[in-house]
């Protein structure tokens, strides 16, 4: 790996992150952590460039993803989308793309493209016309129904 500098810090705060999210909900708590997240994060992505999977390992690279997926600053997740589509091939999982793309999407108001985003009923927000499920394939990802299952309680 060419930066493992950086992995330990991604790979505790994420382990912090899905802590705080694993308990009650608490927005203020939330927020506050995925404004400092958001902060070191672009300081590592200014300095260094995107953390793939060459530079901190398919973890780290997933832990980065993760971070930027909960980060409050919409121009900070363009960015990283951004970034995502510009790495080599094999360097980002494209299922971290689409993920983000339709997270960008629900924040502006948009419909998304992937149906990753779901609401608290167990049903995704509302999706761009067309073929879902060949656009899942497309980036990795299981169909729509079979992804819903998860959701339902």
């Amino acid at each position: 790996m060419e930066r493992p500098h950086c992995r330990p810090w991604l790979l505790s705060r994420l382990e912090a992150d899905q802590a705080l999210r694993s308990g009650p909900v608490d927005a203020a708590a939330w927020l506050a952590f995925d404004t400092e997240s958001t902060r070191v994060l672009r300081a590592v992505v200014t300095r260094e460039g995107w953390p793939g999977r060459s530079r901190v390992g398919e973890e780290g690279a997933t832990a980065a993803f993760l971070l930027a997926q909960h980060s409050p600053d919409l121009a900070f997740q363009r960015e990283v989308l951004a970034r995502l589509h510009a790495q080599p091939p094999g360097e980002a999982d494209p299922a971290h793309a689409a993920f983000l793309h339709d997270r960008i999407c629900i924040r502006e108001g948009r419909p998304q493209r992937y149906g990753t985003q779901v609401g608290p009923d167990g049903q995704p927000f509302p999706l761009e016309p067309g073929d879902v499920d060949a656009r899942r394939a497309g980036v990795g990802l299981e169909p729509l129904a079979e992804y819903l299952t998860g959701f339902r309680r």
